[in-house]
């Protein structure tokens, strides 16, 4: 199971284009796993509300996942090299910014 954080904006022009493509100037779509999606949350996402959590089943990719340590973290990555089909998202979920500026994980990804 991969994770990746998205506006609801951007999941919604994702839908309709059929994919989540690279950000422009990457090789590469940023997820993460249950691990450090909080890392990934509050490094680049602080305070933002609209966000979104999708479950992106790797089985249903048809591009390579690599696993990538970022400079200067001891962390560990996923990163898809290419676009994310939509067919491969297999949950959607809320991923509210907590009052305190944290992101928790939804129970329902925990427990996968």
């Amino acid at each position: 199971m991969l994770l990746h954080i998205i506006s609801t904006a951007d999941w919604a022009a994702a839908r309709s284009a059929g994919s989540i493509a690279p950000a422009a100037g990457e090789e590469f779509v940023h997820c993460s796993d249950r691990g450090v999606v909080h890392v990934t949350a509050g490094k680049f996402f602080p305070g933002r509300d609209g966000l979104l959590l999708l479950v992106v089943d790797p089985e249903l990719l048809d591009v390579p996942v690599r696993w990538e340590a970022v400079p200067d973290s001891p962390l560990w990555f996923p990163h898809v090299y290419g676009p994310i089909p939509a067919a491969a998202v297999v949950q959607v979920h809320d991923f509210p910014c907590s009052p305190d500026g944290s992101f928790v994980l939804p129970e329902a990804v925990a427990v996968l």
